[in-house]
């Protein structure tokens, strides 16, 4: 229902001025009881402790990730929706596709186990369930530590790093998916970033390595636009997976000159090399429609993918 205002006096009374006050009102309450609502969803199972949410379980945060791959092509932006899992001690954040495709992959290999192994198979049908993902998951915690695992040709590694607490908080503020948010800025990886955060959400936290401000980044971008963070929905009731997988540690200038290398291994040697001492004889190959596509015509395409696909997070 529109409530129309109009410029009536009774009795030296304005009403617009009394429709004003009470629109005044009604805004204050309905954000209190959204704190309200909030504190009292905290109280039932969760406690902060330095600013991050514990419980059993976790709070689960989704944000849409706008990219732009190419530096020389504005029109070349992707999406893709990422996951802030906040545990009792830690978060992680990863790809949503990735999670879909995990799962999927977990099953190809129990079916591999019960063949007997991947000596026994000469033919896998590989797809991607969750479409195209990053496969990296970083785990953030409360003092500012960060560990950036990532698998590659099959091997899991990792490097840690300590993330930057010089936050510059601003006086500007807005109104976000109805979130109250101040602004706060920060130099990383030879980009300068702005975060909208809320601490209506009172949780020290945000996407991809960010964290540190006094309540939850809901939008974050770099000055160029090339990197775009928003958040999308809010889940108290999600189960995700907390336990930290070990791997190989590296240093950070290591693992991205692993990284490199990878993405020139023709797709054959990867396969080979995650099939460990095996040899699979056939890949089959299915683009989304459904079709084969040939070794040979997947090795062109990621290439041609590779070239498009030159822009960084971190640029330095």
């Amino acid at each position: 229902m529109q409530i129309r205002f109009v410029n009536v006096k009774l009795g030296g009374i304005c009403i617009q001025k009394v429709n004003k006050i009470l629109t005044s009102l009604i805004s204050t309450v309905v954000h209190f009881m959204k704190r309200v609502f909030f504190i009292l969803l905290c109280l039932f199972g969760i406690s902060f402790h330095n600013g991050w949410a514990q419980q059993e379980g976790n709070l689960r945060f989704i944000y849409q990730f706008t990219f732009q791959k190419d530096t020389g092509d504005v029109h070349s932006k992707a999406e893709e929706p990422f996951v802030l899992d906040v545990f009792r001690d830690h978060s992680s954040f990863t790809s949503l596709n990735k999670i879909v495709n995990d799962k999927y992959l977990d099953s190809l290999t129990k079916s591999i186990e019960r063949a007997g192994g991947v000596d026994n198979i000469t033919s896998i049908n590989i797809r991607k369930p969750g479409g195209a993902a990053s496969e990296s998951v970083i785990y953030k915690f409360p003092d500012g530590r960060i560990r950036f695992q990532d698998k590659i040709a099959g091997t899991l590694y990792e490097y840690k790093e300590e993330m930057p607490s010089d936050w510059n908080i601003l006086d500007s503020t807005t109104t976000y998916s109805g979130y109250n948010c101040q602004l706060a800025t920060v130099q990383y990886g030879g980009r300068s970033w702005t975060a909208w955060f809320t601490m209506d959400i009172p949780i020290s936290n945000g996407p991809y390595k960010f964290m540190g401000l006094p309540g939850l980044i809901v939008k974050m971008q770099d000055a160029k636009d090339e990197c775009i963070y928003e958040l999308t929905e809010v889940n108290n009731q999600a189960k995700g997976i907390d336990v930290i997988p070990k791997a190989e540690v590296v240093t950070k200038k290591e693992m991205k000159k692993m990284i490199d290398n990878s993405r020139n291994k023709s797709i054959a040697a990867t396969i080979n090399s995650m099939a460990g001492n095996g040899t699979v004889a056939k890949v089959l190959v299915r683009d989304k429609d459904g079709r084969e596509i040939s070794m040979e015509e997947l090795q062109r395409r990621r290439q041609v993918a590779q070239r498009k696909n030159n822009n960084r997070i971190e640029i330095e």
